[in-house]
């Protein structure tokens, strides 16, 4: 099974975390090759990650230095985000031309059971497989989209990269970046779901349990973003959160598991896990949120 990662140092014991869980998951995979898109994460913490798969003995690890692709970057961003998420626009340029497929993973996930039937899922002819993610109208219409179109979350894909190859989407990726003046609404998801429109197949819910699930009931989700598309039933949302395969640690009117005050009932299993890494004891980190942010969020959870 082939899985891919981009990480700088900031987040690598969070990918750390989304190593094991995957590996303690999943002892039944013959073997792993795990690509790290590497953006200046230190010697120390590579070690540390090698370290981590050799207490199961069935993976490797390959470094790719984001740097040999970053410079064909021309952004001009105004929501802040680490420069490593636009990484996976390279991915048929990074991996090896004989890997047909790869899944693609942020590194703020926590794996919670068997990868098999994700990675054998038919895709339809379809670039890639996606969990359909809810976001306002504005959000689609900046990136080409109507307001009833579905939208994906990009922090899990799995991806058919002879067909990524086939469509190009590296090279319409920068292309879309360049038409938009370098600014993307939700950065390289934006630009995925701008060029992938009818090219990506619906995965279900339980491959990417998004923080907002567990926070807000579905219809105070829908209100609050205007969603016009139509989205997974109640009975698969119920089931998904109750026996997620990947948990997708997004901000979402809560903190991440790893800073204090996360209100996420999954939080003590990243904790946990965290506790078996390299990184174990690692401190909880303050909440950045500011106060006039967490009012919100508290407003938005009780009162939508």
């Amino acid at each position: 099974m082939n899985i891919l990662f981009s990480s700088d140092n900031n987040y690598v014991r969070h990918l750390g975390v989304a190593i094991y869980s995957i590996l303690y998951h999943n002892k039944k995979i013959s073997h792993f090759k795990f690509y790290i898109v590497d953006n200046e994460i230190s010697s120390e913490n590579k070690a540390n990650l090698q370290t981590l798969i050799l207490t199961f003995n069935n993976s490797e690890l390959i470094f790719i230095p984001f740097k040999n692709w970053s410079d064909s970057l021309h952004l001009n961003m105004v929501w802040p985000i680490s420069i490593s998420a636009y990484a996976r626009l390279f991915i048929s340029e990074m991996i090896e031309k004989d890997v047909d497929r790869v899944l693609y993973l942020d590194s703020d996930v926590l794996v919670n059971g068997d990868l098999y039937d994700l990675w054998n899922t038919n895709l339809q002819e379809n670039v890639v497989g996606a969990v359909q993610d809810q976001v306002p109208p504005k959000t689609k219409i900046g990136v080409r989209l109507s307001p009833g179109d579905p939208y994906f979350n990009s922090g899990i894909l799995l991806i058919d990269l002879k067909k990524w190859r086939e469509f190009d989407v590296t090279n319409e990726s920068m292309r879309f970046i360049s038409s938009h003046g370098g600014r993307i609404i939700h950065h390289d998801q934006g630009v995925l779901n701008g060029i992938l429109k009818g090219k990506w197949e619906r995965l279900p819910l339980k491959y990417n349990v998004m923080t907002i699930h567990y926070m807000m009931p579905q219809a105070k989700i829908k209100k609050f973003f205007h969603d016009e598309s139509l989205f997974y039933d109640d009975k698969e949302i119920a089931n998904a959160k109750q026996n997620p395969v990947i948990l997708h640690f997004t901000p979402s009117f809560t903190t991440h598991p790893w800073e204090v005050n996360c209100k996420h009932p999954w939080a003590n299993c990243y904790r946990e896990t965290l506790l078996k890494t390299p990184w174990s004891g690692y401190p909880l980190e303050k909440e950045k949120n500011p106060w006039y942010l967490k009012l919100i969020n508290w407003y938005y959870r009780k009162n939508l």
